[in-house]
């Protein structure tokens, strides 16, 4: 008998994303300017070299995990309790994976605004923060996935 396959839900998996994506753009660029406020720096002509930002860098693996985490929570909350397995979750994180690297490229390298950059300066000037927040990306809906069947475990 072969093990059933992944059961992506196109539709729902791609609102999550956006719902997401938006979430971690407005909370990444708050966090940024938040440090600049509180740190009293200018804005620098590099972004890259804006100490607030600099900062903020260290935190935004940890806080993609978190907002990509509560974006399984949206995409699994329809299925029934349980439903997630773990092929199902590596299948949402790779689709999500597959549509944050094109999106980032186009969004911080190609469309010109005061945040963007080379892509020299994002895929190595940002080292290993992006990378870091891409494994985050993937890795999510597995952690979402123990948590949520951790808890189911504690509740018994």
């Amino acid at each position: 008998m072969q093990p059933a396959s992944p059961t992506l839900n196109p539709k729902r998996a791609s609102v999550a994303f956006l719902l997401a994506y938006i979430a971690i753009t407005i909370l990444g660029t708050a966090l940024s300017l938040g440090l600049q406020s509180l740190e009293h720096t200018s804005p620098t002509a590099e972004p890259l070299q804006n100490p607030a930002y600099v900062l903020s860098e260290r935190f935004l693996p940890l806080m993609n995990l978190m907002v990509w985490m509560a974006a399984s929570w949206l995409y699994s909350r329809k299925a029934p309790p349980g439903h997630l397995l773990a092929r199902d979750a590596i299948a949402l994180g790779v689709f999500w994976l597959a549509i944050a690297l094109p999106l980032d490229f186009v969004a911080f390298v190609l469309i010109k605004t005061p945040i963007s950059l080379s892509p020299r300066d994002f895929y190595v000037g940002q080292f290993p923060w992006i990378y870091l927040i891409y494994l985050a990306v993937l890795v999510s809906p597995l952690c979402y996935m123990s948590l949520e069947k951790l808890g189911r475990k504690l509740r018994r």
